[in-house]
């Protein structure tokens, strides 16, 4: 089959598309034909060497295709599945007391396993989840990472409701696009920062009350105004080192920063005082569990979240995908497709 190889670190010319031998499932998995994979922030940082892995490896944490076959008796070929990525152990202390998102002996598509940039996957016939007729392969491969990240970070940890602001950095991202409409749908309204004059509309047809952009008018300045000088309840944040104490600005007493990325820069300061004197969280955050994936499937197959699709690449344009999703290019979720 074909496949997207990463055999060395570097910039997007290291993929390489090339022939690798048929994967063939072992007891307990599941062979899929993918029909989309999504292109992720880890697949750049994999690439990179800011996580190694071992090499050779295919890159996809997102995948959805079709059996091909099975060694289990409730999937069958032909069946339309979405994957979600992780596999805890179920065995340690984490597993054991209902965090399985903290597991360190869990397995990832994309990352411990191959993933999705290839023509077929070998995946856990756990992970595998059949997908109501009527639903698109390409937009089901659009929501295991960004929707259950976005679904833990607001749902989950920062107990997002009705009444609340929540501040969206990187509003066009398919992580921003995510937490827009599951933070509506939730009953919150919604600031999105953006970083370019055509994003600004996209972000209002994807579900945002107000919209920032960041390169023309000050995000602190604008959110106080919006929020007559409160500040907002959440900040969601991915951007790292340039916006870390601009979100600490926007934030209101009792508020909590949730943190999902780094994407401009690891390293952050701020002054202690003002925060624990306003009585403010700080909580760290990434995908979810199975069970939240499944609300959010149960969600999307009612029509109640719908990712927006900003590009979708041939297989062997990975490197011309992680290039525009590297130089900010998108607005919402990039594909490819074998």
């Amino acid at each position: 089959m074909k496949a997207v190889v990463l055999e060395r670190y570097g910039s997007p010319e290291v993929l390489e598309y090339k022939d690798v031998a048929d994967p063939v499932p072992a007891e307990g998995e599941v062979l899929v034909r993918v029909a989309a994979a999504g292109v992720n922030r880890v697949d750049v940082w994999i690439r990179t060497g800011k996580y190694q892995v071992k090499l050779p490896h295919v890159l996809g944490v997102d995948v959805a295709g079709e059996v091909v076959s099975s060694t289990v008796p409730h999937l069958r070929k032909g069946d339309r599945v979405v994957l979600f990525p992780d596999t805890p152990c179920g065995r340690c202390r984490y597993c054991l007391t209902g965090r399985f998102q903290l597991c360190r002996n869990a397995s990832r598509l994309g990352s411990t396993r191959w993933g999705g940039y290839a023509e077929q996957i070998v995946a856990p016939a756990s992970t595998a989840i059949p997908l109501p007729s009527g639903v698109s392969l390409e937009e089901a491969a659009a929501l295991p990472v960004n929707y259950s990240t976005a679904w833990r970070a607001l749902v989950t940890d920062a107990a997002v409701g009705p009444g609340m602001w929540v501040l969206v950095v990187g509003g066009s991202s398919g992580v921003g696009v995510a937490a827009t409409q599951i933070a509506r749908l939730s009953g919150a309204s919604v600031i999105s920062v953006v970083g370019d004059n055509w994003k600004e509309e996209k972000a209002y047809k994807a579900g945002a009350d107000f919209v920032v952009n960041r390169k023309k008018k000050d995000v602190v300045e604008e959110v106080l105004k919006t929020t007559g000088g409160e500040g907002v309840d959440v900040v969601l944040e991915m951007a790292g080192t340039p916006f870390w104490e601009k979100a600490l600005q926007c934030l209101a007493p009792g508020g909590t920063l949730v943190v999902v990325g780094a994407t401009a820069g690891d390293q952050v300061s701020f002054n202690v005082r003002p925060f624990f004197r306003k009585y403010q969280r700080i909580i760290g955050s990434g995908v979810g569990t199975q069970g939240e994936f499944l609300r959010i499937i149960d969600l999307f197959s009612h029509g109640k979240l719908r990712p927006v699709i900003d590009k979708v690449f041939s297989l062997k344009d990975a490197s011309e995908a992680h290039r525009r999703l590297e130089a900010g290019e998108h607005f919402g979720k990039i594909l490819l497709k074998p």
